[in-house]
């Protein structure tokens, strides 16, 4: 049976659609990694939200937090 190309493309959407799907605890990880690092310039309100979508042959990683303060500190010259 062949596949018309419209087939083939949706199959290849889902395909990629699959590779862009991140575990929980994989997204978790890098959210828990991401607050550390945020938290010394930042005084976070919550846990930052991580989204990750794959479009046109790329990732695009969206992260969206809420701050009660920027922090302040001194730049090193």
């Amino acid at each position: 049976m062949k596949l018309t190309l419209d087939t083939f493309e949706r199959v290849k959407n889902v395909i990629q659609t699959d590779k862009a799907v991140v575990s929980d605890g994989c997204k978790a990880l890098v959210l828990k990694d991401v607050a550390t690092k945020l938290n010394e310039y930042f005084e976070l309100k919550s846990t930052p939200e991580m989204e990750v979508v794959y479009e046109d042959g790329i990732y695009r990683v969206e992260l969206k937090f809420d701050a009660l303060r920027v922090k302040k500190f001194n730049v090193l010259r």
